[in-house]
């Protein structure tokens, strides 16, 4: 498996620029049945990279010396006291006279010219952004100078006064004044007062500077002179759909980041092999990394998307694919009914064994189909939470074309496909039976139980009236159903009464 999630199914499928998530284990929330969460609509627990307390996970490592223990640029730096003498300029640490403070552009301060720690202000700077919020109420937005250019952007870190009385909007026009400083790397003004930002004039942002991906990915040979500038690259290639939970990754190793998109929703799904024909966005420099945070869907303009082609499940499962790939499976057998939120079900080769299964999500997808049935499934193979599913976007793209018997169930020991046995990968989506097993201890909040053997058996398919739970010493002659993975445990999930013989 390739990446870290846990079993709950989620989706997301093309460029639906509005995620949906998929789902399959059981959710920390129990469902209307009582029984546990198989999916949700979008993941919201699909962090964006931006460090926040009480929202997504940040990028930044927090700081005892910043007040900002989020990604969002900003800190708390000492302020410097500075001569500013009109006369002769402050001073810098070589002796040298630099800018008068006062009235300094973004070219000095990016160029090196100011002093870290500064109190500056940098007028007539056009607002390039949004604003982003994070978790404690602080917020950022990207200014540049009209003029343009390398050197001519700079990200603002706003305390919550400031970033919840903040109403200007992109293209205005405004005189800054703030401290200057390197937060994790990435430069940055800090303001503290509601006053120390002047609407003076409006204006449209200046027109993104087009750049290679190559040129302004980390270690780029122009990263450094485009951070905090607004700017576009053009026919550029998906090479990883999933970096990690708020970052894809176009060619040029160039990362694209969800900073400005996640709040809004717009988080956008993309497919391995698909060409934008353009991304625009400021350059950020965040976890160690530069990265284009587009500031709306209109800044991810999509071209080319591949075609689903023919795979099998075993090539699915054996790791021959990345995730995210657009995949279309033939004359699979259905082997369990809908779960009983009707998000998804499992299907499995006809020939069985090892590597033969996997998880469909269908999300809210009216979708009908029985054990038995022989499908057609296309849709988008992803890793959630490190369980293995399709993910389908459209109904019409899950075809019955005949029925058959379904696979008999693999008889296999339980402690083999416990999480960490032997043989869990390998029998992850395949019907599979375990034999006289014992209950070691079950889990009335989240309505599971697990043996002896470290296996848990969860009650994805059922209601709760329908759901029992045993007691801790309770024997079984045998348990039936689908291997799935959640929740950091692999877990057996009976599809009927039928499926649980004491």
């Amino acid at each position: 498996m390739l990446r870290p999630r846990a079993l709950i199914p989620s989706v997301t499928v093309g460029l639906a620029l509005a995620a949906v998530a998929c789902n399959l284990t059981p959710d920390a929330m129990t469902t209307d049945s009582g029984g546990t969460d198989t999916g949700t609509g979008t993941d919201t627990t699909s962090t964006s990279d931006e460090p926040t307390t009480g929202g997504p996970t940040t990028e930044e490592p927090p700081t005892t010396s910043s007040p900002a223990t989020t990604d969002e640029p900003g800190t708390t730096t000492d302020t410097t006291s500075v001569d500013t003498d009109p006369t002769a300029g402050p001073t810098t640490e070589t002796g040298t006279t630099g800018p008068d403070l006062d009235d300094v552009t973004i070219y000095d301060i990016q160029g090196g010219e100011v002093p870290e720690g500064s109190v500056v202000t940098v007028k007539g700077v056009v607002i390039t952004s949004p604003v982003h919020i994070d978790g404690d109420g602080k917020g950022t937005i990207f200014v540049q100078d009209p003029m343009g250019g390398e050197l001519s952007g700079i990200a603002v870190f706003l305390y919550e006064e400031v970033a919840m009385s903040f109403g200007v909007k992109p293209g205005v026009v405004v005189d800054i004044t703030g401290e200057y400083t390197e937060f994790f790397g990435e430069s940055q003004l800090q303001v503290t007062s509601v006053d120390a930002i002047v609407e003076v004039g409006q204006g449209e942002p200046p027109a993104p500077a087009v750049v290679a991906a190559a040129d302004v990915a980390t270690g780029g040979a122009k990263a450094e002179a485009y951070e905090g500038v607004l700017v576009q690259v053009e026919n550029v290639t998906v090479t990883n759909p999933a970096v990690d939970m708020s970052d894809f990754e176009v060619e040029g190793a160039l990362r694209i980041n969800d900073f400005f998109l996640f709040p809004q929703m717009e988080e956008p799904t993309v497919v391995n092999g698909q060409v934008f024909t353009s991304i625009a966005g400021p350059l950020r420099f965040s976890y160690d990394n530069h990265k284009i945070a587009p500031r709306a869907a209109a800044d991810l303009v999509s071209g080319m998307v591949p075609q689903a082609e023919e795979h099998t499940i075993y090539e699915i499962q054996e790791g021959a694919l990345p995730v995210q790939t657009p995949v279309l499976v033939k004359g699979a057998i259905v082997t369990s009914p809908l779960t009983f939120k009707k998000d998804g079900f499992f299907i499995q080769d006809p020939m069985g064994g090892e590597h033969s299964g996997i998880y469909v999500y269908i999300g809210a997808q009216a979708v009908t189909v029985e054990p038995g049935d022989v499908v057609d499934v296309e849709g988008v193979y992803d890793e959630y939470y490190e369980n293995s599913q399709i993910e389908v976007s459209d109904a019409a793209k899950i075809v019955v074309t005949g029925n058959g018997a379904v696979p008999t169930p693999e008889v296999v020991s339980a402690a083999d496909v416990a999480t960490g046995g032997p043989l869990q990968e390998n029998y992850e989506g395949v019907l599979v039976t375990v034999e006289n097993v014992q209950v070691a201890a079950a889990n009335m909040m989240f309505s599971d139980f697990e043996l002896t053997d470290g296996l848990f058996v969860d009650d994805v398919f059922f209601a709760k009236a329908d759901w029992m739970l045993p007691m801790a010493g309770d024997t079984f002659m045998s348990l039936t159903g689908p291997l799935t993975f959640g929740f950091d445990e692999a877990r057996l999930l009976p599809r009927t009464p039928a499926d649980i013989k004491p």
